[in-house]
């Protein structure tokens, strides 16, 4: 937790996804709800990207001076795997637990 200039406590994650919060803090849980359920099953979705790309990277070694362009791939695909995480947690955290998702 940090103290801000208003002297309110906030954690990091409302530090670095503010807008996030201030966006869903007052919606009804229900809703609330949905949205977490979305994020965390797109999470899914881009960690499943991230896996094929990271098979696909292996297939193909770097070479002296290059990472190839599947390695590049993978590198987005994390990318996007941790900017969704981020946005996920932030999510979770507004909504106080995590609720259930069917396994795809």
């Amino acid at each position: 937790m940090a103290i801000c200039g208003d002297g309110h406590a906030r954690s990091e994650a409302q530090m670095t996804l503010g807008p996030i919060v201030g966006l869903t803090k007052d919606l009804p849980k229900s809703v609330l709800e949905a949205i977490v359920i979305e994020a965390i099953r797109r999470h899914r979705f881009l960690r499943d990207i991230a896996e094929i790309r990271h098979e696909e990277a292996g297939r193909y070694p770097a070479r002296d001076d290059t990472v190839g362009p599947e390695r590049v791939a993978y590198i987005s695909a994390m990318i996007d795997v941790h900017a969704q995480q981020t946005v996920l947690s932030t999510l979770l955290e507004v909504l106080g637990y995590v609720p259930e998702v069917a396994a795809d």
